[in-house]
């Protein structure tokens, strides 16, 4: 063995001890940094028959809808970075920024919303920590769906949303306008109902948007919700 292929010996020995050395004084070897993807892919919603409340036309439409958000969100995502890249900085590739933050915004919260709707959802669970964080805030289960319902029926286009404040652990009742306005930035989403006209209209008409987020209750499957605390 040359003196080159010597040195390179003893200092990849070195460093596999070295290594070796972290890894059992119970330090983790850093992850690989993710590699960004080309774009968004919808995902699977099997709600093709419908659920009791909730029409399986209505359905089809706002999941059509969803797919939309999905490929403008991968379009302007490669646009605005193509255009960072080329150094380019006009006005309207401010607004493809602008347009980004709906768009995404819009694809986020339609997967919230649909990942937590499930036919026979059953009730939540009395016991779990976000049941009881609802109860020392709100007073009761009913008291807060009162109160969130309320914020659900406000007048405006949007979201009606359950978001935890992971810095004081804070329960709170929120409004999302559209789908990017008067967020309560840094607060973590646990339940979001879709309170668009296209969520609703279809089954409901135009003026009984109450009755459409009744029809929602049943259908919070829990355990997902419960997840996100």
């Amino acid at each position: 063995m040359d003196r080159r292929h010597l040195l390179g010996t003893l200092a990849a020995g070195t460093l596999g001890l070295g290594l070796a050395g972290h890894l059992e004084a119970g330090e983790a070897a850093p992850a690989p940094a993710p590699t960004p993807q080309p774009g968004y892919t919808p995902r699977p919603f099997a709600f093709e028959a419908g659920l009791p409340g909730l029409s399986k036309d209505l359905l089809a439409e706002h999941l059509a809808l969803y797919k939309g958000y999905v490929g403008r969100t991968s379009a302007l995502v490669k646009d605005v970075l193509a255009a960072e890249t080329e150094g380019k900085a006009t006005p309207m590739v401010q607004e493809l920024r602008r347009r980004l933050g709906f768009e995404f915004s819009g694809m986020r919260l339609h997967e919230l919303y649909f990942e937590a709707l499930r036919d026979k959802a059953g009730a939540p669970g009395a016991d779990h920590p976000l049941q009881k964080a609802i109860r020392a805030t709100w007073g009761s289960f009913d008291a807060w769906w009162a109160a969130f319902k309320a914020t659900c029926v406000m007048p405006g286009i949007g979201w009606g949303a359950l978001v935890k404040d992971p810095a004081t652990g804070r329960l709170m009742n929120a409004w999302i306008q559209d789908h990017e306005n008067q967020v309560a930035v840094g607060t973590v989403p646990l339940l979001v109902v879709d309170v668009w006209e296209h969520a609703y209209v279809k089954d409901y008409g135009a003026t009984a948007r109450a009755k459409y987020v009744d029809a929602v209750r049943p259908l919070i499957d829990w355990g997902v919700v419960e997840k996100r605390y």
